[in-house]
Order: C-alpha cells, then sequence, then structure tokens
C-alpha cells in the first residue's frame, strides 16, 4: 500500500511540470521561436549572451539569460496546464493567420490597452473580441519585463 501511495505522489509532482508550463514570448536565440512551448524544469541551449522571455501559463513573465551550459526553465506548481489558456497565450504572441480583426467587439467599446495591466486582464480582453488592443498590452508588458 505504501509503494501505490509512493508511486501516485511521484506520478503528481511529475504532472506538475507537463509541457506548456511557458510559452516564448521573444528571444535573441534562433533555436527559441516565439510561440513556443516549454515545460519547467526543461535544459535549454540558451547560448552566453542571448536571452528569452518567458511567460507562464499562471501570468508571470520571466527572462532568462544564456551561459556556457544553457539554462533550465523554472518550475511553478500549477493546479493544471489549461490548453485553451495556453492558445490564448500563443495567440497573443503569435496571431493566428485566418481571418481579419478589426479591433472592435459587438455591443461595446475595447478597453485602452494602457489600461490593462496584468496578463489575466489582456487574456480576459482578448475573449471579449479584442485581439488588437490585447496584444498590443501584451507586447507593452512583456517589453517592460526586459528593462528591469
Amino acid at each position: 500500500m505504501r509503494r501505490a501511495v509512493l508511486i501516485f505522489g511521484l506520478m503528481m509532482v511529475a504532472g506538475a511540470a507537463e509541457a506548456g508550463d511557458y510559452v516564448v514570448v521573444t528571444s535573441s536565440d534562433p533555436g527559441l521561436q516565439p510561440g513556443q512551448e516549454l515545460e519547467g524544469g526543461q535544459q535549454v541551449a540558451l547560448g552566453a549572451g542571448r536571452s528569452v522571455t518567458l511567460v507562464h501559463v499562471g501570468g508571470e513573465l520571466t527572462v532568462l539569460r544564456g551561459g556556457a551550459s544553457g539554462v533550465v526553465v523554472p518550475t511553478r506548481r500549477v493546479a493544471s496546464a489549461d490548453a485553451s489558456r495556453i492558445a490564448a497565450l500563443k495567440s497573443l504572441i503569435v496571431p493566428p493567420a485566418e481571418g481579419r480583426t478589426f479591433g472592435g467587439r459587438r455591443g461595446g467599446i475595447c478597453p485602452d490597452p494602457a489600461d490593462l495591466e496584468t496578463v489575466d486582464q489582456i487574456l480576459s480582453a482578448q475573449a471579449g473580441g479584442c485581439a488588437r488592443q490585447a496584444r498590443e498590452a501584451f507586447a507593452a508588458l512583456a517589453n517592460s519585463v526586459g528593462t528591469h
């Protein structure tokens, strides 16, 4: 019985770091493309002098700087990596090719991108039909992380 509990516990810990914990926002390394998914704990060949900005499924932005042996993507506990949230984050970074978005939404006015200060607010605006404003706000947020 103890062995079964131990195995179950190890499976739960391993499940917390599934692929898709992070999405690449920007990178100075051509091997890491915007929109690419990375998992927590993954070793990444990021050379010295190179950097990558990642967004975690929970909304935190992180900048990693490369070294001689690369970098390890941080691990963070996540209840579950929601596939739809990962897809929404990826579409902020690399918009889908199909269709046109005019920036307005039916029955309302889109918020000013400057008023969208968190990833959750940005994703909410995007879900409400304000894709252009959401992408603009996300780009500004991601740029501010790299300057700190």
